[in-house]
């Protein structure tokens, strides 16, 4: 997919950068978050009046009892169009654990990627008390793949995978899984981050971010892609008929692979996702059609993410990393590329 930059958020990019160059040089800690939140339209919890009743499993609870046509005890066995949805591999919950993590992180992963996974877990998504990993996986047909996939979870205790297919069509299905998984197992989490096994996470710069009281209703904040054209060609991987999507652009959505939720959108897309037909492209899908049907809007933090020549040259060491502050990297990030950002980022 494209992305689009906006030259108005660019504006606002290089002014926050020069409030941190600023700020930096007389306090050894990151950001006010007053500085960071208003310039991204994330305000402050002081900012919410009333406080975000949301953000307390009380409030989850009663966005879920509106799922009217599908009480909770059915509901948690339908996943869209499936009615016999259950989990092969399951975690135990955060109120099992007795945990409130600042960030549920849930990552898209497949099967086979095992090494990713690895690598995951001894860089961004190491042992953090804010936050929670966990990697979504679908099913496999092969025993022996799935006895390694049992053998990983026995090790790491991270897995939680669903019984459909584990394939590039289904992954709308593994998206509303990590809503599903969200609303029923971790609603005490402040936040949830979708993102991919192929990229990079800021984590140590998003946590302290996210910490500082960023407390945002109906947050869906994100790289956002604006008029996307429906692709029609049958030699594009990305073809949708007519008779699947009939509109020639897609609204404005966010690409999959790193995405910020607050809990009541996570609930409320979740809602919204059980009772809409299925369709392939889940990113489109999700935080597309289903943000607009529940009336939400994309937060984007498109400067918080680093374009592939920003990696290329804080990787190579041609751009100090202390300059640029980001979140995140675009997707297909190599292994040395993941530790080196890692190390880097570390070592501030």
């Amino acid at each position: 997919m494209v992305f689009y930059e906006r030259r108005s958020i660019l504006v606002l990019f290089i002014g926050l950068l020069l409030c941190i160059t600023i700020w930096r040089a007389s306090q050894p800690q990151l950001v006010p978050t007053t500085e960071l939140t208003f310039r991204y339209g994330l305000p402050s919890q002081h900012a919410a009046s009333g406080g975000n009743a949301t953000n307390h499993p009380n409030g989850i609870a009663t966005l879920l009892a509106t799922l009217d046509d599908d009480p909770p005890q059915r509901d948690k066995h339908k996943l869209i169009d499936l009615v016999n949805f259950e989990y092969i591999i399951e975690q135990k919950s955060c109120s099992e654990l007795h945990v409130q993590p600042l960030v549920l992180i849930l990552v898209h992963s497949a099967p086979g990627n095992g090494e990713k996974r690895a690598l995951i877990r001894r860089t961004w998504g190491r042992d953090d008390v804010r936050a929670r990993l966990l990697f979504l996986l679908g099913a496999v047909a092969s025993p022996k793949v799935q006895g390694e996939l049992e053998v990983e979870n026995a090790r790491h205790g991270d897995l939680v995978q669903g019984n459909f297919i584990d394939a590039y069509r289904n992954m709308t299905y593994k998206h509303a899984m990590a809503l599903k998984w969200f609303t029923y197992s971790c609603p005490e989490a402040h936040f949830l981050l979708k993102t991919d096994d192929d990229v990079f996470v800021n984590s140590p710069t998003m946590f302290d971010f996210l910490e500082n009281g960023v407390d945002r209703r109906r947050l869906v904040a994100c790289y956002e892609v604006q008029e996307a054209r429906v692709k029609r060609s049958y030699r594009s991987k990305w073809r949708v008929s007519t008779k699947e999507y009939p509109g020639k652009y897609y609204p404005a959505y966010c690409p999959g692979f790193s995405i910020i939720y607050s809990p009541d959108a996570v609930v409320l897309l979740y809602r919204e996702a059980q009772r809409n037909p299925y369709f392939w492209i889940d990113d489109v899908h999700v935080t597309g059609t289903l943000v607009q049907k529940t009336n939400m809007t994309i937060t984007p933090l498109n400067p918080l993410f680093l374009t592939r020549t920003q990696m290329n040259s804080i990787v190579n060491g041609r751009l100090n990393a202390t300059s640029s502050l980001f979140f995140f990297t675009i997707p297909d990030l190599k292994e040395y590329e993941i530790v080196t950002l890692w190390k880097i980022v570390t070592e501030r």
